[in-house]
């Protein structure tokens, strides 16, 4: 494969090079690369004359009339098209988070739980959006203290710096974590619910109604298996009570597919190979696709989002 000249602006940087013959091209002089992956918030990549790939880790529909490939978390596969979600962009240049997630730990005991004095369940969370997710919380603390570690709803005194190792640590002194998503769409799948396992700290999951494809349903608390917020709060506080229930959910093993990261890398190969072997110019659109989408960006995108923004916030004071 010839070099391939790519602006990147979604952090994708270092996995393209060691795969590709990458020429990186700055930021600033975007118009003489021949790619450009970005992601939603980048209003470069409309603007862009070549070959427009999304990355995004968002809940965001992807329109194809905007971009000509697409990396997302929405189930669907085609040649422009790939299922890239949250949680395995952050988990693949992470081989310590891929051995915990492949179960090479050492096993828990009841003893080695009761030892380790763990607090009760903790949260961390800087975005107010989510109603869901913001109802469980203040009906669980109803029965015992959540320790609230992110700015949103804080009570211990002081706030976590944004450092993975930091939060990981964090968690893992709970015997619980919240992890429930800011909104639930088939498939979007972002890093709270590793973030959990990570730390070794059960993680009570609500979100993607399909998550169960990609963790076992054993190593977790999904919230949709409880008929009401009140049975889920109750099986919370009843299971905190038994160390050794605790203790077997968390030596569940916990991916569906023991081979899902050795996938994701050679899908992810395969799939930016396609794009860069069929090169510029592969993608035509109709007139109509390119007024549509200039309508999308120019007129409907930002006056969405800001609706969009503004209703989250109303509705994450619920």
């Amino acid at each position: 494969m010839n070099e391939v000249h790519v602006t990147v602006l979604s952090g994708m940087e270092e996995w393209l090079k060691k795969h590709f013959p990458i020429v990186l091209i700055p930021e600033s002089d975007y118009q003489h690369a021949d790619f450009m992956l970005a992601d939603t918030f980048s209003n470069k990549l409309d603007t862009f004359k070549g070959v427009k790939i999304l990355h995004t880790n968002e809940n965001h529909h992807i329109d194809l009339n905007r971009f000509d490939y697409c990396l997302t978390h929405e189930l669907v596969e085609n040649d422009r098209c790939h299922r890239f979600p949250c949680w395995l962009y952050h988990t693949l240049s992470k081989p310590n988070w891929q051995a915990t997630l492949l179960q090479h730990e050492t096993k828990l005991t009841a003893e080695s739980l009761t030892s380790e004095s763990r607090d009760f369940c903790a949260f961390v969370c800087k975005n107010p959006v989510g109603k869901e997710r913001n109802s469980f919380v203040r009906h669980l603390m109803k029965y015992k203290k959540v320790n609230c570690g992110g700015p949103f709803m804080n009570n211990i005194g002081y706030t976590l710096p944004r450092s993975y190792e930091i939060k990981q640590e964090f968690l893992h002194r709970h015997h619980f974590t919240v992890a429930y998503e800011n909104e639930s769409s088939p498939g979007y799948q972002t890093e709270k619910i590793v973030d959990a396992f990570v730390a070794r700290s059960i993680p009570i999951y609500w979100g993607n109604e399909k998550v169960e494809d990609e963790f076992n349903p054993e190593a977790f608390v999904h919230a949709r298996r409880f008929k009401s917020e009140e049975d889920l709060v109750k099986y919370v506080i009843g299971l905190s009570n038994e160390p050794a229930r605790m203790a077997h959910i968390l030596n569940q093993p916990i991916l569906q597919d023991a081979d899902v990261f050795k996938k994701c890398e050679q899908d992810l190969i395969d799939f930016f190979a396609h794009i860069f072997e069929r090169g510029p110019g592969s993608i035509q659109r109709t007139s109509a696709q390119m007024r549509r989408a200039f309508l999308q960006q120019f007129y409907g995108h930002g006056l969405f989002r800001t609706i969009r923004n503004i209703s989250r916030k109303i509705r994450g004071k619920q």
